[in-house]
């Protein structure tokens, strides 16, 4: 969508939905910021999460934020004194594979805009149960076809 008032929400409202873990921000989609179902996120979950896709920064910042169990782009650049570039670049890898997550609202810049505070997607798993949300095989592949093309899901599952 190209904008949120579409769906009816605003900036607020899909950061309300954020932090309360009833969807992940991933980077799934064509590396934009994508926003996933706590179904379509278990779904995909076994097709992604792939180490040998990130590079050591992304490795070292993964480490980081398991540790520390969140922090914000500002607490992660402090703490490993990487370019912004470099930093946002790994972040965005971790993102992409599913590794990482928005956990909460970090600074509210303006009413349209603000920071967040990133964390393992296991710290949002705690937020939503698996048991409630896992499909078997089969759903998985209905709720993954219901809402993205064939050609869509190809590319994600690349």
């Amino acid at each position: 969508m190209p904008y949120l008032e579409l769906a009816g929400g605003d900036w607020n409202a899909i950061v309300s939905l954020l932090e309360r873990g009833d969807v992940f921000y991933s980077r799934l989609f064509k590396n934009r910021v994508t926003y996933l179902s706590p179904e379509l996120y278990f779904a995909l979950k076994p097709y992604r999460r792939r180490l040998e896709r990130l590079d050591a920064n992304s490795l070292r910042l993964l480490d980081f934020l398991q540790a520390a169990g969140e922090a914000s782009a500002e607490q992660m650049q402090q703490h490993y004194l990487l370019e912004k570039k470099a930093q946002t670049e790994a972040l965005n890898r971790l993102v992409c594979e599913l590794f990482v997550t928005v956990i909460r609202r970090d600074v509210t810049r303006n009413e349209t805009w603000c920071t967040f505070t990133y964390g393992p997607a296991e710290r949002w798993e705690t937020k939503q149960p698996r048991e409630k949300h896992t499909p078997n095989v089969g759903e998985a592949e209905q709720i993954l076809l219901r809402q993205l093309s064939q050609k869509q899901v190809q590319s994600l599952l690349k």
